[in-house]
């Protein structure tokens, strides 16, 4: 049985756009996916959306850039794009019929050092004194890095895995495959795959929460 929070922060991560269309980069989509699974089972309330504007910044319409750019004229550009927040919200909007009000976006942070930093600040409003229990919803490689950053704030939160998430759906089975080239064609190697998958994302958990 899936614990229940009252929030989750969803960590932002790539975006890209085409014919003037945005949506999302393949990593990106499993975390929003996953939270429309968690929203739809009544696993999650409500979320902070994390992740700023970083077209120029972090990649372009299509590619993660090799040397990111955080100049300021980087950065003024880049606010006349979507945030990556907004699109993740957008999505969750349309694909999982979240509620605009439930979901609040954190669009200024370009780093996962800078997630976890305006976090720290914004969970500090009275607005949030509804959230006795915070999750983090990533990916586990993402969430490898980011739990020690929320742990040296001092942000009580627990890791919400994707993974955990997506294998709980059908798609979510073959994205989870897609994404980590697991082969489609074998049941029984990737049943094994997926399995030894959630392990290692409770073993971080436990790691983590024995800290």
């Amino acid at each position: 049985m899936l614990e229940e929070y009252d929030l989750a922060i969803v960590l932002g991560s790539q975006v890209k756009k085409r014919d003037n269309r945005y949506f999302l980069a393949p990593h990106t989509e499993l975390k929003a996916r996953a939270a429309g699974i968690a929203y739809q089972r009544g696993v999650v309330k409500k979320f902070i959306i994390s992740g700023g504007y970083n077209f120029g910044v972090r990649y372009d319409y299509s590619r993660i850039l090799e040397n990111p750019n955080f100049s300021f004229e980087a950065f003024a550009l880049a606010r006349w794009e979507k945030s990556e927040a907004q699109i993740i919200a957008e999505f969750l909007h349309e694909e999982y019929n979240v509620p605009l009000q439930d979901m609040l976006l954190e669009e200024l942070s370009s780093t996962t050092e800078e997630n976890v930093e305006f976090l720290k600040i914004l969970l500090k409003r009275k607005t949030f004194n509804f959230a006795k229990r915070i999750g983090v919803l990533t990916l586990l490689p993402h969430m490898e890095r980011a739990l020690p950053l929320f742990k040296r704030a001092n942000l009580n939160v627990k890791p919400i895995f994707a993974e955990e998430l997506l294998v709980l759906e059908k798609y979510g089975v073959d994205k989870i495959c897609e994404f980590y080239s697991i082969p489609s064609d074998k049941e029984a190697e990737r049943m094994k795959r997926i399995e030894e998958l959630i392990s290692k994302c409770k073993e971080l958990a436990q790691r983590f929460c024995s800290l």
